[in-house]
């Protein structure tokens, strides 16, 4: 019988799809999840369902009995919401117990979800790989979390003689994030500025089935103790925010702020949302982050046969999900004149 790939995080847009492309390969699939966790991502799918925390190093050993692989997706990713130490403790903690708990139960190899925020960014267009060096200056409390989790993983795997690799994906955006993550919220906020503000600085987007790709690419073929990152193409904000609109079918960018603007602005957001009880669409962390390059290359997991799809086609799929979702104000999508792509992603 085919021993199952275990996948945390499952209910997440990373650890979704990691599940989804498992299955299209035949594979068979357990799932670790909260007991109160929205399961909506997992509706339909033939998966084996175990309820846990990555914080009980038991219930991850109960999971990952009989397995051969581990997907280790779970974590938040999130500016604003979670105690900063709460989130490291998920980070770090959580990554320690998984791989604990794998070799505990005889897996052979854990794959980590990292981010490509552990390779640094740059105030120029300059295009990283994985062996940037970070050196940011006021890194964010997720980035830190994300820092300090990829050395945990790596730590662990070398202390305990566990295969440990990572994939570093870039802004994934995309369907099955019922929660709206960060990356996907970009293109909401974008939409719904009525001013369609954007940014100096640039990003690297991937579409989120190319990231469920990688993963299995990099258990298959990755090298222990590497990371690998998984982007697809470096875009200017300007140069990204004016594909949304051209998708879209509406005007735009208008505006384009520096970092004291895009900073101020987030502080105003901020102090609207704390009024109103709501987490801010955009925080100072993110602000900082704004007009910065982050540009990366994957040469390293093209290598293995990775091939992630343009990223026009990204952003196309990601309109089409946020959409339907109903994310975007029903005043603003009432006028938009979407693309025959997005049509067709739909």
């Amino acid at each position: 019988m085919m021993r199952p790939a275990l996948v945390t995080g499952a209910t997440g847009i990373v650890g979704n799809h990691i599940v989804r492309a498992l299955l299209d390969q035949g594979c068979c699939v357990r799932v670790l999840v909260r007991a109160a966790s929205d399961r909506r991502t997992l509706a339909g799918l033939d998966v084996e369902v175990c309820e846990g925390d990555v914080l009980d190093v038991d219930s991850l050993q109960r999971a990952a009995a009989g397995c051969d692989l581990v997907f280790h997706a779970a974590a938040v990713f999130a500016y604003a919401g979670m105690a900063s130490e709460a989130q490291a403790d998920l980070a770090v903690r959580g990554t320690r117990h998984m791989v604990l708990a794998a070799q505990r139960a005889g897996v052979g190899r854990v794959v980590v979800t990292s981010s490509s925020v552990t390779l640094g960014s740059s105030t120029t267009p300059l295009v990283l790989d994985e062996d940037a060096v970070f050196d940011e200056p006021q890194p964010s409390a997720y980035v830190l979390s994300k820092l300090r989790q990829e050395e945990a993983a790596f730590d662990s795997g070398r202390r305990l003689g566990l295969d440990v690799l990572t994939v570093n994906p870039t802004l994934v955006i995309g369907g099955h994030d019922y929660r709206l993550g960060p990356s996907n919220a970009n293109l909401v906020n974008y939409l719904n500025d009525p001013l369609r503000c954007t940014f100096l600085g640039g990003c690297n987007v991937v579409a989120a089935p190319d990231i469920g790709q990688a993963h299995l690419i990099v258990a298959r073929r990755g090298k222990a103790g590497r990371r690998y990152l998984a982007g697809s193409e470096n875009l200017r904000w300007e140069s990204l925010h004016a594909t949304v609109s051209a998708l879209a079918g509406t005007f735009g960018p208008s505006l384009t702020l520096n970092h004291t603007a895009a900073y101020l602005a987030a502080a105003g957001m901020e102090a609207a949302a704390r009024l109103a009880g709501r987490a801010p669409q955009v925080t100072r962390d993110e602000a900082r982050m704004a007009c910065r390059f982050y540009w990366y290359r994957h040469d390293r997991l093209a290598a293995l046969g990775w091939r992630p799809r343009p990223a026009r086609q990204a952003l196309a799929e990601a309109l089409a999900w946020v959409l339907a979702r109903g994310n975007v104000s029903d005043a603003v999508a009432a006028r938009l004149q979407l693309s025959p792509e997005v049509r067709a992603a739909s």
